[in-house]
């Protein structure tokens, strides 16, 4: 009861730069994965069960390209 449910999909194409994920992502295996190389894709999920104040991430694909 109360509980707040969202998720989304991020695709990111690799180049120079760095991400800084907010320290309310939790990644799966505790570590969040390598930005991808350059022009490479990868696929991120994000969901959430407490509108946003845990956030769970996952690599859903890598190398897309």
């Amino acid at each position: 009861s109360g509980t707040k449910v969202n998720s989304f999909t991020l695709l990111i194409t690799g180049g120079a730069y760095t991400i800084t994920w907010p320290a309310s992502v939790d990644w799966a295996g505790g570590t969040a994965p390598d930005v991808p190389a350059a022009s490479e894709t990868s696929v991120y999920t994000f969901f959430t069960f407490d509108a946003g104040t845990t956030w769970y991430g996952f690599l859903a694909g890598e190398d897309m390209s």
